[in-house]
């Protein structure tokens, strides 16, 4: 009769104590490893939406905002008898930037745009509006026009009142666009301030009068 070897109660106590053990060791080897994916992951993700704001600020620094003045004269020296003008007729701005133009008109009065024209409302701007005067407008009132300020090849026009401030001599009208490709494009008055019956003849067929040149570059 074969007799089969006892464990004792003490290395039965072992191996118990010996696969907890194990096991414990398992567990934890396998909540490090998820701990580690994790924290992979979060800084991945940090780094990549850290880099893309960094690149969104970096390049709304880079869009630059230039500052241009411009004015309406009538009557200077050198001029036309009792035509306005675009002064300067030139200008020269930056390309893929913002730019503010401050228009100070000082041929004020009404010359009256038909009442379904599209130059009586702001088009183009930034906010799609114009301030005159620190007022802010996004249209008037077809009557109530002197000039416009319009590129029809960048879609913007701005149009300019003819009341200013009582006893003002000129009223200050400023909008807000944005540049794209380097181009000359041509502005001008879509107002008929000009001289004959229509008011189109004159200063507004007449290159440095109500016409001008914006280059972007």
């Amino acid at each position: 009769m074969i007799q089969q070897a006892k464990t004792s109660p003490l290395n039965l106590r072992k191996k118990q104590v010996s696969s907890l053990a194990i096991v414990y060791a398992e567990v934890f080897f396998a909540i490090f490893c998820w701990l580690a994916l994790s924290s992979s992951a979060y800084f991945a993700l940090v780094m990549m939406l850290g880099h893309h704001q960094a690149s969104r600020t970096a390049y709304a620094a880079s869009v630059r905002h230039v500052q241009v003045n411009l004015n309406i004269v009538i009557n200077q020296p050198g001029m036309q008898k009792d035509w306005p003008g675009y002064s300067p007729s030139n200008l020269v701005v930056p390309a893929n930037s913002i730019v503010t133009i401050t228009l100070r008109d000082y041929d004020l009065g009404d010359t009256p745009l038909p009442a379904n024209s599209p130059f009586t409302a702001v088009q183009g701007t930034i906010g799609g509006s114009a301030t005159a005067d620190g007022k802010a407008y996004t249209s008037l009132a077809p009557e109530k026009v002197a000039h416009t300020f319009t590129i029809t090849q960048l879609h913007i026009n701005v149009p300019l009142p003819g009341d200013g401030a009582k006893g003002a001599a000129y009223d200050t009208v400023t909008f807000t666009f944005r540049t794209g490709n380097a181009g000359t494009y041509i502005f001008r008055c879509y107002d008929p301030c000009g001289t004959g019956s229509s008011g189109w003849e004159g200063p507004m067929l007449t290159k440095g009068y109500m016409t001008g040149t914006l280059v972007v570059q």
